[in-house]
């Protein structure tokens, strides 16, 4: 998992090749249990300075900060998920739709990979090992 969270951060500047669906979902559990993190850090520290009692919503520097640095990574790696089920990456301007585009990118992102495409050839590890929803005896 946090091999993928790596590679993604490493590859953030790529707009080219593919990412697998293992690969990126696990990337996108790490951000969130990493923004999770942030979230409880900042909540420690505004809690500790809210001196007249007033519930009030903030957003603290570290989850802006966090937020800030993943936002390419995120975007990049959203990008070559397109093209590994053989979509154009340009298909990502579908989150501009208030809740449609996001359930229908969604559910793109949860499709298997596609074996050729033009983005290049599925990567090898993914030819060779059976998917365990493909089983139909136990």
């Amino acid at each position: 998992m946090v091999t993928n969270y790596l590679h993604a951060l490493t590859h953030m500047l790529d707009f080219t090749g593919r990412m697998t669906r293992r690969a990126y979902w696990y990337f996108l559990l790490m951000v969130l249990a990493l923004s999770c993190v942030a979230i409880s850090v900042d909540s420690a520290v505004l809690l500790s300075e809210l001196t007249d009692g007033t519930p009030e919503i903030k957003i603290g520097t570290m989850t802006m900060t966090f937020g800030a640095l993943h936002a390419l990574p995120i975007f990049s790696a959203s990008f070559r998920r397109l093209h590994d089920i053989g979509k154009s990456g340009v298909w990502i301007v579908l989150n501009l739709l208030p809740f449609v585009g996001s359930m229908i990118l969604f559910s793109w992102y949860a499709r298997p990979s596609v074996i050729d495409s033009a983005h290049g050839e599925a990567p090898r590890e993914q030819l060779s090992r059976p998917n365990w929803a493909d089983r139909t005896q136990f």
